[in-house]
């Protein structure tokens, strides 16, 4: 319904027209001088804030003429069409992570991912972007356009939630949108051992499955590694588990480091801190092993021999060192994860010093006092568990001499071969 407001002096009269969202004067032919006050006094008890410079542009596109008695354009809002708001993503909808299936990790290396939280795509309200007027005549912000919240809810995928015009991702990884224009996220990669590029330092959110053996690869993941086949010379980092099929060998520099657990067929020559359990099927052999939580050989022939290995928990295998009599270290000790992560980084920041590297050793500080820190909680944990429990190893076949074993502060060098040893905590 239109409203009609007078001027006092009665010459004025203002049609606020509700099917336009405009304002029309009308300057009645009275032989009286119009005064601009008068005018601006009707405009501004209408409320009227804005669509002046509209008004005009119409005017001029339909030849308005102003006249007595005849109404003309003083304030109109350009309605825009009514339009669902627009989707904006914050990745690249066409990337090759159409098809997951088909990607591998030389792609990764030229995409960027997403952390938990981020937003990966929103709903505009970009009041800019709207067709027509911001405001209506009286100066209120037009409605936003009309979200489907029922649609808007159907385009979260796999790793992402809507929630109040945005998808959030709920998980790290790599946005993509799927078959049916979903937007996900890719948080799991399957690949072949001949598509890991040796020539690039890969690092990547997702969990990892790669078929085949790898040789003299660098692989930091935040998540899991499965290799189906056996790891030869590589640097790799993992904040999950770790399970490798067949053998870890020649892994060295700086070697393998798993936040999470490890499952390994055999350990040959390498450097292999662990923070929570390991298991082993067949052997450990000449190499520097360490974790925090257990160490375990699964098979009844599994066996220890040469190096050091270490554990914060228990240690059950089947054999103890060899018939040719290498020396082998067997030890339970206080967090000896966080202990050779130390000494690692100890030799790495002498290096480093001696290399000016100042940048790079101001980092490499940072991480040592974190793992200091670290190590002195372990210890303060260990000092505070209950007396009555134990830590024990076990081994239930042969025991060579020159193995040594050590519990804490207890030491016990084997001299001659016997058949089986159990070995418990003392106070």
């Amino acid at each position: 319904m239109n409203k009609i407001l007078t001027s006092k002096s009665g010459n004025l009269s203002l049609e606020l027209r509700q099917d336009s969202a405009s304002a029309w004067l009308t300057v009645k032919r009275s032989g009286c001088l119009v005064d601009e006050k008068e005018i601006l006094d009707l405009i501004d008890e209408a409320g009227i804030k804005s669509g002046f410079d509209e008004a005009m542009q119409l005017i001029r596109e339909r030849g308005i003429e102003k006249d007595f008695d005849k109404p003309f354009p003083i304030a109109v809002c350009k309605k825009g069409d009514q339009k669902e708001a627009s989707l904006n993503y914050h990745f690249d909808p066409d990337s090759s992570l159409c098809a997951p299936s088909e990607i591998n990790l030389e792609d990764l290396v030229h995409i960027s991912y997403v952390n938990e939280g981020d937003v990966v795509a929103t709903f505009s309200d970009n009041i800019f972007e709207r067709d027509g007027s911001i405001y209506d005549i009286f100066g209120e912000l037009i409605t936003p356009p009309v979200i489907n919240e029922e649609e808007a809810l159907t385009l979260a995928g796999e790793g992402v939630r809507y929630e109040a015009r945005d998808f959030v991702a709920e998980t790290s990884g790599y946005p993509y949108l799927d078959q049916d224009k979903r937007i996900c996220i890719l948080t799991h990669l399957r690949v072949k051992a001949e598509e890991v590029p040796r020539h690039e330092f890969i690092r990547s959110p997702l969990e990892l499955e790669i078929e085949g053996d790898i040789s003299k690869v660098q692989i930091a993941t935040a998540r899991s590694l499965k290799v189906n086949g056996s790891l030869n010379e590589c640097s790799v980092y993992i904040e999950g588990d770790l399970i490798v099929s067949n053998d870890i060998i020649g892994c060295t520099n700086p070697g393998i480091q798993v936040l999470g657990n490890m499952q390994v067929s055999s350990i040959k020559q390498s450097r292999v801190f662990v923070k929570e359990d390991i298991q082993f099927d067949n052997s450990i052999e000449n190499s520097n092993v360490a974790c925090d939580g257990n160490l375990i050989g699964t098979r009844s022939d599994s066996r220890i021999t040469g190096g050091l290995s270490q554990a914060g928990g228990n240690i059950q295998i089947g054999i103890a060192g060899s018939e040719s009599a290498e020396e082998t270290e067997i030890e339970i000790a206080i967090s000896p994860f966080y202990r050779g992560l130390l000494m690692q980084m100890t030799k790495e920041a002498v290096r480093m010093r001696d290399e000016g590297d100042n940048k790079a050793l101001d980092e490499l500080h940072e991480r040592i006092k974190l793992c200091e820190t670290e190590l002195d909680r372990q210890l303060n944990n260990f000092l505070k568990r209950p007396a009555d429990i134990k830590k024990s190893v076990r081994v239930e076949a042969d025991v060579y001499p020159k193995t040594l074993f050590r519990i804490l502060k207890h030491s016990y060098q084997i001299k001659t071969r016997q058949s089986g040893i159990s070995i418990i905590e003392k106070d």
